[in-house]
């Protein structure tokens, strides 16, 4: 069993280590009031050997808040 933090081996290319980081992802979405644009920091996953990246598992509902948000600051 592996610690928490600890890398895990890609699922795609089977060599390469997965390490998380925060980043910031910018995205828009369309909406019955248009493109709506969001920006928000995630938890993302890279191999560092074929350099895929991953979003953790609750990152949908993260994407989803940071949607609704934007949204209702519209008239």
């Amino acid at each position: 069993m592996m610690a928490a933090g600890e890398p895990t081996i890609c699922e795609i290319c089977k060599r390469g280590r997965v390490t998380k980081r925060m980043e910031e992802m910018a995205f828009r979405q369309w909406s019955d009031k248009g493109y709506i644009q969001c920006r928000v920091a995630i938890l993302v996953g890279t191999c560092d050997n074929c350099r895929v990246k991953s979003l953790d598992p609750g990152s949908d509902k993260i994407l989803d808040e940071a949607f609704r948000r934007e949204y209702d600051k519209l008239p």
